[in-house]
């Protein structure tokens, strides 16, 4: 019984950026004993879009349509590759299918399915700012957790020691967009106002950005506030801050000449 072509492995990026064209790859390989192979067929969604076939001339075919090209290519006896032009319109789902055939009579044909979602997804990873050195306990913190510009813009969630930020009733969704940029991306941005209340050592945070698209893009940071086991130090015993040695010397010097000028009057009052 004759087969078609194994495809070996289908290359379709999860997520492509519609400023520049997505590559595609198709590749197969050729059984001991399967007939010769006779053409290649890309679709998108459920229209043919290019078609090489090696034994005819010319050897490749585009086809029109409306929801973008194909703006260059490269197939062989062993894979083939396209570049398609994606639409402008964010978060569309597309699929684009290989389908490998040998040659007749009887055009055995085998292919393989994946998706794609025009999406600007997020190049790295969240950036969590307001964390410098340690925290005292019953202490305020405004923490910030910003993200690059992105299509469509991320919704971010705070976790602290795990667990979701527990916002009021009313606050559905405080997470700040920018305006878009010169090429119709947005960042986003989420403070958190936390008191530091537990008896721990310190507070783990996570910052989650989530792109609403299919599937879902998520990034995320960490970062741990450490909590300081004893209160801050006072003026007198504070080290590095001349201004507080000084203020620390006056008042030592202020109290010892009370300190003279009460024992001269206890002296006066006996005599």
């Amino acid at each position: 019984i004759a087969t078609a072509h194994n495809i070996t492995f289908l290359e379709v990026p999860q997520y492509g950026d519609p400023r520049w064209s997505a590559d595609l790859v198709c590749h197969y390989v050729n059984e001991e004993g399967d007939p010769p192979l006779h053409s290649v067929k890309w679709y998108r969604d459920n229209n043919e879009i290019f078609r090489f076939t090696p034994e005819q001339q010319p050897y490749t075919r585009t086809f029109n349509t409306t929801a973008g090209g194909v703006a260059r290519d490269s197939c062989n006896m062993h894979s083939c590759m396209i570049s398609v032009v994606l639409p402008k319109r964010y978060n569309t789902r597309i699929s684009f299918t290989c389908e490998v055939s040998t040659e007749g009579p009887r055009f055995a044909v085998v292919n393989q399915t994946k998706y794609l979602t025009v999406a600007v997804t997020l190049k790295e990873d969240p950036v969590i700012t307001g964390v410098e050195g340690s925290v005292q306990f019953g202490e305020d913190v405004l923490l910030n957790c910003s993200t690059s510009p992105a299509m469509p813009p991320a919704n971010i969630v705070w976790y602290v020691d795990g667990k979701p930020e527990k916002t009021e009733p009313w606050m559905v969704d405080n997470t700040e967009v920018s305006s878009a940029d010169e090429y119709g991306l947005r960042s986003s941005w989420r403070p958190m106002r936390l008191r530091v209340n537990t008896p721990k050592g310190d507070v783990s945070l996570r910052c989650e950005a989530t792109q609403p698209v299919r599937p879902p893009y998520v990034r995320s940071s960490n970062t741990t506030l450490v909590v300081a086991r004893s209160p801050h130090l006072s003026m007198f015993t504070a080290a590095g801050s001349r201004t507080t040695k000084a203020e620390a010397t006056f008042l030592m010097i202020a109290l010892s000449i009370t300190f003279h000028i009460l024992s001269k009057c206890s002296a006066l009052y006996r005599v």
